[in-house]
């Protein structure tokens, strides 16, 4: 049986609004959406945050699936902590669907750790690293077909060895803090804060 996980509880909860506006420009037109027949167009906060507010830096121009699998990657790439001493992480996604994580004591190791978990569904996938990406890993990564790779920032021999392949999608992201988290359902809006709940030792119960 797995242990039940008790995530430590959020200690800065945020007040939701009792009127919720939302007020965001157009950031970009979009060729169609999830399907060729649907309109599409990518809307930001202004903040220069997150795959909403990334930077392309070199590649084919991004699709609405392309946004929804970089924001799914980039973001559970971002939910393990990230300080020097900290192990580098890698997540693969491909069609909204998980094909690999892993984390490594090198952006490499991980990667290849992460390709491991189902290497037949990472082809044509997007990737998602918590670290800048260096010459090492882009050499690898290169020997995949990728639609496209989130990450803090690329290295100049990363952008030399990634730039053979033109359609390949380059975007660095600068990270954004936790914001509540809004669903869409018929007739209305959902709203909830950020799960930003650490799993420790203490919080795992056998029972």
């Amino acid at each position: 049986m797995l242990p039940r996980l008790h995530p430590q509880p959020n200690r800065t909860r945020l007040v939701l609004p009792s009127t919720l506006r939302i007020n965001l420009p157009l950031v970009q037109s979009l060729r169609y959406g999830e399907n060729p027949h649907q309109r599409a167009a990518l809307y930001a906060d202004g903040s220069g945050q997150g795959i909403a507010g990334a930077r392309q830096l070199q590649g084919k121009e991004l699709s609405f699936n392309n946004i929804v699998d970089l924001d799914a990657c980039w973001e559970l790439a971002q939910e393990f902590p990230n300080g020097e001493s900290d192990p580098a992480v890698v997540v693969i996604v491909k069609h909204t669907n998980p094909c690999g994580a892993a984390t490594g004591s090198t952006i490499l190791e991980a990667y290849l750790k992460a390709l491991a978990c189902d290497p037949v569904s990472a082809y044509g996938g997007v990737i998602g690293i918590n670290r800048p990406v260096d010459g090492d890993a882009a050499t690898e990564i290169a020997k995949l077909f990728v639609e496209a790779i989130a990450a803090p920032s690329f290295s100049p021999e990363a952008r030399e060895r990634l730039a053979a392949k033109k359609n390949l999608r380059l975007v660095e992201v600068q990270a954004a803090p936790p914001r509540p988290v809004v669903k869409h359902v018929s007739g209305g809006l959902l709203m909830q804060d950020a799960d930003t709940g650490r799993i420790n030792a203490a919080a795992l119960d056998p029972a």
